[in-house]
């Protein structure tokens, strides 16, 4: 394979061409002289604040994940007693990465199509009820199906790559990118010894409940204080109400002049990730590589306690 070649067709070329042909002034979008819309454009007080929110919720998906690292075997002989096995407490911990695996496969095309803001925000609603449905199992079963819900509702690892694209330039997304990966950090070294203590005085259940604060706390903040940062929503809520304000039913954005419908957008999607994974060698190789280090990660988690 030439590996100068694109991966895949760009839809901004093939974009462009029809765009010529439209009529300009029917095209809805932002205002090169200044849009307070426009993501890249917005305050750099704000922009900070929705890193210090993704990388909170980044600690909050990593605490929630390393929390149950020392209690796993606690947790399975209190809800089987004497069924209790090694086996089950071993994929208590790692089944977490199985839904995390899956996860990224939907939630990262979904926000190409309907925008970052109800992705994230039904994501993490479906993670703060699987987490509950956590803390309130009462067998192992149900408790690791729900780890592996939990798993797969993890949209911020996903997600914040993606939001920091939205509203940096190339030049300063670096920088916001080290805070987003530091909390992680930040949450793994802190999250098992944190949860052995308050599961040594007040029960292993308690552990499960502080995730559960601090996902919701998370949440609350997300729905009352963010904002949509990807562009094609946007401009197309804009292309919308000047089509309602206006009557000019040939406004448009330039993302609609394909005028392809939803499904084959979804499709579209969902499919990229997998064409570049079997069409780039270095990508599958570095995956390999991510695998064998979950592995060994995974390996000496279970084995230390």
């Amino acid at each position: 394979m030439d590996d100068t070649l694109p991966l895949l067709s760009n839809p901004d070329s093939q974009i462009g061409g029809r765009y010529d042909e439209q009529n300009s002034k029917d095209i809805v979008d932002f205002d090169p002289k200044g849009d307070a819309e426009n993501p890249m454009e917005w305050p750099v007080a704000y922009k900070w604040s929705i890193v210090a929110l993704l990388a909170l919720t980044a600690f909050t998906v990593t605490f929630t994940c390393s929390a149950v690292v020392p209690i796993a075997n606690r947790i399975v002989d209190d809800l089987d007693g004497a069924q209790s096995s090694k086996s089950a407490s071993v994929l208590l911990v790692t089944i977490w990465e199985l839904g995390e695996a899956a996860g990224p496969l939907l939630i990262g095309p979904l926000s190409e199509v309907f925008g970052r803001y109800p992705v994230i925000n039904v994501s993490n609603v479906l993670f703060i009820a699987a987490t509950v449905l956590v803390a309130t199992s009462q067998s192992s079963s149900l408790l690791v199906g729900a780890r592996a819900l939990t798993g797969v509702a993890v949209a911020t690892n996903v997600l914040s790559p993606a939001i920091v694209g939205d509203i940096f330039l190339p030049e300063r997304r670096g920088t916001a990118m080290s805070f987003i990966l530091m909390a992680p950090l930040l949450g793994g070294a802190v999250g098992p010894a944190i949860s052995g203590a308050i599961a040594e005085r007040l029960g292993w259940r308690r552990v499960i409940w502080m995730s559960v604060a601090l996902a919701s706390f998370c949440e609350v903040v997300f729905l009352s204080f963010f904002r949509e940062t990807y562009r094609v929503p946007i401009l197309r809520r804009r292309a919308a109400r000047l089509r309602q304000e206006t009557g000019n039913d040939s406004l448009k954005t330039v993302f609609d002049i394909e005028g392809r419908g939803l499904l084959q957008n979804v499709g579209e999607s969902v499919m990229r990730p997998m064409v570049v994974f079997l069409n780039s060698g270095i990508l599958q190789a570095m995956s390999v590589f991510g695998a064998l280090v979950f592995t060994f990660f995974y390996i000496m988690a279970i084995s230390l306690p």
